[in-house]
């Protein structure tokens, strides 16, 4: 019976991931922008700086702006990546670009098929994306410290960028001219707050949008696209709620305080006054992104004032001293590379560092750090990964919960790294309560070896 009720429970897990997840996603894909001659601008002997129209092609994206997306072009004597020594290909999922495989499996979320890129790791600044380094430094432009990023490494002729090709060589058109790399913008790479905040995604696949708490009383809402680009609040329209409850009769959430956000100066941000608040703070943002569409929340905790490295929106200017040396705080971290977790040989060893794992990630749901739970989530997935070689040691009664137990976890893991860049609380939760099942289950089973 404890098999089955098991059995049960992660079937019934299943269905609440599927529900969980947003149904109005749609496949973004992207389709390669014509180069001509003149798109590629040389902006210095170091960098080539070209544009591409590389917009959402789906029915569902079809009225949203379509972003021009920056391609830096290396010359062939200054390459950024290292030729003898290039990154292997990776797979991704054209439908949740933050999902990033070493092997062509199907995506963990939608079962899609993976596409293979080669992705090159840099720093560049976090205003000024021109500027592209090889390793950590200070941006020239500004003196803030460089931030990393990913980008899709490919190669063209210097002369012909409408070549691509995923390999280095010779241009295929002149016969004679060694390709030069060309770098380009990925979606969704940088997620890195550009004003101190917090930096969410939007379940429509294509916003972002950071929220700040500069001054006391003060919320401050930027908008971006899927490239992180930032964007003026056109028609969009919401409201920060500072605190709902629940309403037995209506079964649902009663708003009980909230203030409509207001359109900054040149529409660069929204902006309300919430009347100061104890620290911590929580804000949830309700955003209308067009009219008619559905409502998304946003969910952010502010532990502190937030420290704008821009100061952008400051409403009294502030006396700064000609001479002093200004501190720009670190950049947020940013989702860059596989994480490399330590594997214990033994599987009870392996089990204990995923209950760490698990621990953790509730600490940061509970905590409103839904940013930062990609990091223990995914870990606790390669974790849990690396028990299945050693199932068979298990009794044969615990092999199939256990298997059950880890392709769950491994879902959810994924859920959690979406849900926590959506920043939507109710999303989040209930994909740790899959997540920490699972967890539980596999946990439990091996503390009784």
């Amino acid at each position: 019976m404890m098999q089955l009720n098991v059995l049960t429970a992660l079937i019934g897990s299943a269905v609440v991931a599927v529900a969980a997840f947003p149904a109005n996603l749609t496949p973004e894909v992207s389709e390669s922008g014509t180069f001509n001659s003149q798109d590629v601008v040389k902006v210095s002997p170091r960098y080539q700086f070209g544009y591409s129209n590389l917009g959402a092609s789906s029915s569902a994206q079809s009225n949203l702006p379509q972003p021009v997306i920056p391609s830096l072009v290396r010359s062939a004597d200054d390459p950024l990546v290292d030729e003898s020594n290039l990154p292997p290909f990776s797979f991704t999922c054209p439908m949740h670009p933050e999902i990033h495989e070493t092997h062509n499996v199907p995506c963990p979320i939608c079962n899609m098929n993976l596409v293979e890129t080669r992705r090159a790791e840099a720093w560049t600044c976090p205003i000024h994306s021109v500027i592209l380094e090889g390793e950590d430094g200070v941006c020239p432009i500004g003196g803030r410290p460089l931030m990393p990023i990913r980008l899709e490494l490919t190669w063209t002729c210097s002369d012909h960028p409408e070549v691509t090709s995923s390999e280095p060589g010779i241009c295929p058109i002149d016969g004679q001219q060694k390709l030069v790399q060309r770098l380009n913008s990925l979606p969704h790479e940088d997620h890195s707050p550009k004003h101190g905040g917090t930096f969410f995604m939007a379940p429509d696949n294509w916003h972002h949008l950071e929220g700040t708490y500069p001054d006391p009383g003060r919320f401050v809402l930027y908008l971006y696209d899927n490239y992180s680009q930032p964007m003026n609040t056109g028609v969009a329209t919401g409201r920060a709620v500072l605190r709902e409850t629940y309403n037995v009769s209506l079964d649902s959430m009663v708003e009980d305080v909230a203030y409509p956000l207001t359109v900054g100066p040149e529409g660069r941000f929204f902006e309300v006054d919430i009347g100061e608040q104890e620290l911590p703070t929580a804000v949830t943002a309700k955003i209308r992104f067009e009219p008619g569409a559905a409502e998304e929340r946003f969910d952010f905790t502010f532990n502190s004032i937030t420290d704008d490295p821009a100061g952008q929106t400051s409403v009294t200017a502030r006396s700064v001293d000609p001479g002093a040396t200004q501190a720009f705080p670190p950049p947020a971290a940013a989702t860059t590379g596989t994480l490399l977790v330590n594997i214990p040989e033994e599987p009870n060893e392996i089990a204990m560092e995923l209950a760490v794992r698990n621990a953790a990630v509730q600490n940061l749901v509970r905590d409103g750090g839904f940013t930062e739970i990609w990091i223990p989530a995914l870990e606790a997935k390669d974790l849990a990964l690396a028990l299945t070689p050693h199932l068979d040691r298990l009794a044969p009664d615990q092999q199939l919960p256990v298997r059950l137990a880890v392709k769950e976890l491994v879902r959810a893991a994924w859920l959690l790294d979406w849900h926590g860049d959506l920043g939507n609380r109710q999303r989040v939760e209930a994909a740790y309560a899959i997540f920490g099942q699972a967890a539980d289950i596999i946990t439990a089973t091996y503390d009784r070896q």
